[in-house]
């Protein structure tokens, strides 16, 4: 605030002068000069002017009788003209009279600036008051408080205070009120507390202030409590008490205190008016009584503006889009007219509904009622015009918009992103004329959303060096960023980087940080993430779940699961997903059939397609390909593409070429360009020495332009990621790469390896299999592994396609000739080698 006070008049106890007006003087006025009551009975300003004209041409303008009444009937019609009538009478009173105006005066003033909202003009006015001489008394202290309360004068209200103790105002209940109210409101709820301990008497409003306070201040559970103590002490409580302790309680989304506290608006015998309708329509809407909130708000005969946007914007929150249209509907054939707000929800609901025509009519009718200038409009519409497809009706919007705020700005971004369109969100992104952090958090999770995983982590790294506040949203996108890239080293700087600064760990957070530690191979440090929490979703036993399912933990997966139902969590589709997939990563066959019956004979969950892909896959890696086929021609939807790769896959495995045969020529029907059938199906006839059907199987692919994704592995040594390619040699390092494999090669054959050819699908000879063979992508970045890191490390590969049967013996060997713990990562599952054996107990 930029009024200065001193310090020393506010706090006076006894002023220095006192030059008070004589309020006792003579009595005889002219025999038709006007009654002071005419003032009062003035209607209009104009009238009182009259009136005011008329005074000052009887010569009775220097009477303070008169003046004071002038003042105070202008204060009393608060609006802007007749405060500033009423200063420049006051302003006339004292220049014409070469003295002081009375305190009668000053409260007027005072009183009438506060109801128009001009706090910083009252204070004013009581420091010129103080500095008259004038002693405030139990009536100015109040307005002046109210003021410091509506200008946010915190350090001018504290002194105030002194002011009040000093000069023996403290006891009286209604300062005492307005000291409660305004601390309550300048966010002081403590010293707020302090008067109100200090009190000899409470009345209604005393409880009411602080109830309110305590509501007001995202502290609703103290606000509940202090209206059962109220009660108690016998208390009535009042309209406005209830509607605070109502609006507690929906935020406290606890209905069976919104129960207990509404109990008592029938057992006082207390008539809801419309503010406290609209508070339990609100309350009930929160806590999710739905219906209670339908039933209340069908029975209320009144239905103002208020009340039906409240429940419009409540609707909208839960994701009840119709309802909230039907709401629109119904205002807009019986009333009330529909304002902003209202729009802002009805829009909004057009967007949930992807209904572009519901949500054309409503841009309709924001244009033809003037209200495409408030932003908060258009941002919304820019919102529904990208999740209903039209981007350029949205930017079209934007373009015209005359204030674009950050918001829109995000707005036009988010909806980019939605879109696919990250490009153009990044151009936008990098015109903004300032950002906050809610556009750097959408553009991150932009990025994440795109798998764009690198540039996200280095957009967060410019966030770092700019300093922009990074918050639990910021680093959500960013654990998922780095799972993703499975980059461990990074996942423990975030992890200790988000403990340091002291950012919120909520559910969302520690889930994504359990997935995140889960897919960087560190399945110990996901569970110790997911033991610490304090509230577990089935988000988070999900996340948990599915890092037991990486590790090939199978059994400690189930255990989890029937954990999570001991503890009184509903499983949804997902958690399924993650645990049959356990089930197949562990060869669970029987655990796996249990669960997969278990969806809809007791937990009622419709099997999805993927579900049914879970048990295809957990089936064929077993071998009971007869089964598996079984299941597929029994599933009440048609089979997808990945469905018969499944089954595909495992004929690989188990070498059913004829089976094979017939898979794909399913997903060749569903489609006919999917590069990884071609790829799999020539590996199958490979693998039989067939080589004509492979011939006939890559000169197919040639025809059609696919090509076979090579494999490559990678290897993060120092906070750099080395990549390789199998039989690529271009590494700088490649010289002792070389040279560490031929020393792995000679060790590992003395320990008993011997390379597995079948694993060379080309018609090569031996000795060029054997050569091709040890040029595989995970093979040179174990040895790059060997040669760059020290002796306790784990080495942790990622490998792009699914790591092959001699890679994995070799690998196993590695681990125990060389006593180190590798990590790898393929397509599929982790694979945790230690000592000669794999987590997956060679299954995968």
């Amino acid at each position: 605030m930029a009024l200065t006070l001193n310090p020393s008049p506010l706090v006076l106890a006894t002023p220095t002068v006192t030059t008070l007006t004589n309020q006792h003087e003579a009595k005889t006025t002219p025999k038709d000069s006007p009654s002071i009551g005419s003032l009062k009975n003035c209607k209009t300003l104009n009238e009182l002017k009259q009136l005011h004209c008329h005074i000052l041409k009887q010569g009775l303008g220097h009477k303070p009788s008169y003046i004071s009444k002038v003042v105070s009937t202008c204060a009393q019609m608060g609006t802007f003209e007749s405060l500033t009538y009423a200063q420049k009478a006051f302003d006339y009173y004292i220049k014409d009279n070469e003295t002081s105006a009375t305190l009668f005066m000053y409260n007027s003033l005072i009183r009438g600036y506060c109801c128009i909202g001009l706090g910083v003009e009252a204070i004013s006015l009581y420091i010129e008051l103080v500095g008259f001489g004038i002693l405030p008394d139990k009536f100015t202290f109040p307005f002046v408080l109210n003021a410091c309360t509506k200008s946010s004068a915190f350090g001018e209200g504290v002194q105030v205070h002194g002011a009040i103790v000093k000069m023996g105002f403290d006891r009286d209940v209604f300062v005492e009120n307005c000291l409660i109210h305004f601390y309550g409101e300048c966010g002081d709820i403590v010293d707020g507390r302090r008067v109100f301990d200090e009190m000899s008497g409470r009345n209604v409003v005393s409880w009411t202030s602080l109830i309110c306070a305590y509501a007001r201040r995202d502290l609703p559970k103290e606000a509940v409590y202090l209206f059962f103590e109220m009660v108690e002490e016998g208390i009535k409580p009042n309209s406005v008490t209830m509607v605070c302790v109502i609006s507690a309680c929906a935020k406290l989304q606890n209905l069976e205190l919104g129960d207990r506290v509404c109990a008592y608006i029938d057992e006082l015998g207390m008539k809801a008016n419309a503010l406290m309708v609209n508070a339990l329509v609100d309350m009930y809407m929160k806590c999710g009584a739905v219906d209670a909130a339908k039933q209340l708000f069908g029975e209320c005969k009144d239905r103002n503006l208020v009340l039906c946007n409240t429940i419009m914007s409540n609707y909208v929150r839960l994701g009840l889009a119709r309802e909230a249209l039907a709401i629109l509907d119904e205002m807009l054939l019986h009333g009330p007219r529909p304002d902003r707000v209202t729009m802002l929800s009805a829009v909004s609901a057009s967007a949930q509904l992807g209904d572009l025509l519901c949500g054309r009519m409503c841009h309709g009718y924001v244009l033809r009622n003037g209200l495409e200038g408030w932003d908060s409009i258009c941002n919304t519409m820019i919102d529904m015009y990208m999740k209903c497809g039209k981007q350029e009706m949205a930017c079209r919007i934007f373009d015209h918009m005359s204030n674009k705020t950050v918001v829109s700005w995000n707005s036009l971004i988010a909806g980019l992103i939605k879109n696919g369109d990250v490009e153009s969100a990044r151009e936008v992104f990098s015109e903004m004329p300032g950002r906050d952090h809610i556009s750097w958090n959408t553009m991150l999770g932009g990025l994440t959303q795109e798998n764009m995983f690198e540039e996200a982590m280095e957009l967060f790294r410019v966030m770092l060096s700019e300093r922009i506040k990074v918050d639990r949203v910021t680093m959500v996108g960013v654990a998922s960023a780095c799972g993703y890239l499975g980059a461990l080293d990074l996942a423990k700087w975030i992890y200790a980087y988000i403990e340091k600064n002291g950012i919120h760990c909520d559910m969302q957070l520690a889930t994504a940080l359990v997935d995140m530690f889960a897919r960087c191979g560190d399945p110990q440090r996901a569970m110790q993430v997911f033991r610490r929490m304090e509230k577990r979703d089935v988000s988070a036993w999900t996340a948990a779940i599915g890092a037991m399912a990486m590790e090939g933990n199978g059994e400690q997966a189930v255990e989890l699961f029937n954990e999570m139902l001991r503890q009184g969590v509903k499983p949804d589709s997902i958690v399924f997903v993650e645990v049959l997939t356990a089930c197949s990563h562990g060869g669970l066959v029987n655990q796996g059939w249990h669960l997969f019956r278990s969806m809809t004979d007791i937990h009622g969950v419709s099997p999805q397609i993927v579900h049914y892909g879970c048990m295809v896959d957990l089936l064929g890696r077993a071998g009971l390909l007869g089964e598996t086929l079984d299941l597929i021609k029994s599933m009440p939807v048609e089979p997808n593409d990945v469905i018969w790769g499944s089954l595909l896959a495992a004929c690989q495995k188990h070498q059913n070429v004829d089976m094979a045969a017939y898979a794909a020529e399913r997903i060749t029907e569903l489609d006919p360009e999917k590069s990884g059938l071609h790829v799999l199906l020539s590996n199958i006839y490979a693998s039989a020495g067939k080589w004509t059907n492979v011939a006939r199987v890559r000169l197919q692919m040639k025809e059609q332009g696919i090509r076979k994704l090579p494999g490559s592995s990678s290897i993060e040594v120092n906070g750099k990621v080395h990549e390789f390619t199998s039989g690529d040699e271009s590494h700088p390092e490649m010289n002792n790469i070389s040279s560490m494999l031929r020393e792995m090669n000679c060790r590992l054959r003395d320990a008993g390896y011997v390379p597995d050819l079948t694993n060379v699908l080309l018609d090569v000879d031996e000795q060029e299999k054997k050569y091709l063979l040890s040029h595989h992508s995970e093979k040179l970045a174990m040895a790059f592994g060997l040669i760059s890191t020290s002796k306790t490390m784990p080495i942790r590969v990622v490998k792009n396609l699914r790591m092959c049967c001699d890679c994995h013996s070799f690998a196993k060997l590695v681990s125990k000739v060389y006593d180190r713990e590798i990590i790898v990562r393929d397509n599929n599952r982790f694979h945790f080698f230690r000592q000669g054996s794999c987590s997956c107990s060679d299954f995968w």
